[in-house]
């Protein structure tokens, strides 16, 4: 069962900006490090009971969740420039 969702929560455009840039930053990292650095960052997420899955797919889950909330930050700061009349 979900709950209500949750209220707003608001940021200026410059954190989001920065949000983004560091969460952009640290996906594209992981997407070109070696194997190992994933294999050791899927039994830390293991380790830490980040969820149930394998560590191999946690790793790789993560990558996508960050690259997935980065480009949700980044439509959300077109949006706001949008309705506030500025071009990106």
């Amino acid at each position: 069962m979900t709950g209500p969702d949750p209220a707003p929560l608001l940021l200026d455009s410059e954190r989001v900006d920065e949000l983004h840039r560091l969460l952009g930053t640290v996906e594209d990292w992981l997407l070109h490090t070696c194997d190992e650095t994933l294999d050791d960052l899927g039994r830390f997420l293991a380790g830490q009971a980040w969820s149930g899955g394998p560590p191999e797919r946690l790793a790789s889950a993560l990558v996508a969740d960050l690259g997935e909330h980065s480009v949700a930050l980044a439509r959300a700061l077109r949006t706001a420039d949008n309705s506030c009349g500025q071009a990106t």
